[in-house]
Order: structure tokens, then C-alpha cells, then sequence
């Protein structure tokens, strides 16, 4: 127990370090989308602060997703961690999802796959993970569609990212991401709600925190 505990802490650190290196040049090269000229620029968030901030944060992730899951499930994860973290984070300071990341992103979620296909020895588990993210792209295309726009489409292409991740795992991990990030947006919503505030706010934030809560039920079931 305390070995793994060790090890968890070490790959937590490495993964820190390691997002918080990858953020700055990213951020520094992502194009701006044409319509966004009142947004804070990307390359502007590159801050120490900020940096650091998706450092830790990815190795939270990190460390709890090695805790409650199992290990084949990790290289998918591990794109949630620092791929997934980076794109919350600018949602969250922006309100704007960069469509190239996004789409680097799931490249790597494909490749991460099928790496967890390999480790686990079975070939059902990429072909889960691809139905993952088709179920949660389109249940989040399907609210976009019913909000008639007033959910962010950035939001639509995020969701594939948790839905491939959570379903390499197991089914009841997916439908559990999905209801927690779910309820993390509504929160989110009436607590702003409280303060007066109605307009729309960066939901991505609260999507990918459902993904960790339902990793912290596994851990406690």
C-alpha cells in the first residue's frame, strides 16, 4: 500500500511538472478564433500563477485517477490530466474551448485508446471508449440543440474527451461522470444564480470536475 502510495505521488509530481512546461508554449501558439476579439488572448494567460495552477492541478488528477482506477485506464486518463485540465482552465479564464487544442486533444485520447486497449489486453476496451465519447458528444449535441446555442458548442467538443476516458473504464464510470459534471454545473449555476448573476458561464470547469467526482466515488466504493 504505501509503495503504490509512493509511486502514485512520484508519476503526480512528473505529470505537474510536466503540464505546467507543456502550457506555456501551447498557450503561446494557439491561434485566436476569429470572432473572439474581447476575449483575454491565450498567450496572455501564460502567467507563473496560471502555470502552476494547471501544474497542480493536473497532479491532483493525476493522483486520483492512479488511486481509483486501474492501471490501463491511465494513459487515457492521463490526456484528462493535462490535455483536459489545460482546456478547463482556459474555459474557465476565457469562456472560450480553442478548437486546436480541442482537436489535438482527442488525437491524443485515440492513441491513449488504444494504449489502454493494449495494457489491458483487450481490444473492447478502445471500442468502448469510442462509444463513450460518441454517447457523451452527442447527449451534449443534443442540449446544445435544445438550448438553440445557449450552451457553448466548445462544450459539445469537450464532452468526447470525458466520455472516452470514463467508458475505457466501465460503463457506470461514464454515466457517473456525466450525472456528476451534471450536477457540478448546476452548482455552479445557482450559486450565481444567488448573486444575481444570469448570463452563461464556462461549463467545462464543471464537466471535467464530474469526471474526478466520480473518480473519488470509485475510490470510496
Amino acid at each position: 500500500m504505501i509503495e503504490h502510495a509512493l509511486a502514485t505521488l512520484a508519476i503526480a509530481v512528473t505529470v505537474a511538472i510536466a503540464a505546467a512546461f507543456l502550457a506555456r508554449p501551447v498557450l503561446r501558439r494557439l491561434p485566436e478564433p476569429a470572432d473572439g476579439d474581447d476575449k483575454l488572448l491565450y498567450r496572455e494567460l501564460a502567467s507563473t500563477p496560471f502555470l502552476v495552477g494547471c501544474g497542480v492541478l493536473a497532479g491532483v488528477a493525476t493522483a486520483l485517477s492512479w488511486l481509483s482506477l486501474p492501471r490501463y485506464a491511465q494513459p487515457p486518463w492521463s490526456v484528462l490530466a493535462i490535455l483536459g485540465v489545460l482546456l478547463a482552465a482556459i474555459d474557465a479564464r476565457t469562456s472560450w474551448l480553442p478548437l486546436r487544442l480541442t482537436q489535438a486533444a482527442w488525437l491524443a485520447m485515440i492513441v491513449a485508446s488504444l494504449l489502454a486497449a493494449v495494457l489491458g489486453g483487450d481490444l473492447g476496451i478502445a471500442l468502448r471508449a469510442a462509444a463513450g465519447a460518441a454517447i457523451a458528444g452527442g447527449l451534449y449535441l443534443l442540449v446544445w440543440l435544445i438550448s438553440r446555442g445557449g450552451f457553448g458548442f466548445g462544450d459539445v467538443r469537450f464532452a468526447p474527451l470525458l466520455g472516452a476516458a470514463a467508458a475505457a473504464e466501465s460503463w457506470a464510470l461514464l454515466w457517473l461522470t456525466l450525472l456528476l459534471g451534471t450536477v457540478a454545473g448546476g452548482l455552479v449555476g445557482l450559486a450565481r444564480l444567488a448573486r444575481g448573476r444570469r448570463d452563461a458561464f464556462p461549463y467545462a470547469p464543471s464537466m471535467l470536475a464530474g469526471a474526478y467526482a466520480a473518480c473519488v466515488v470509485a475510490l470510496l466504493t
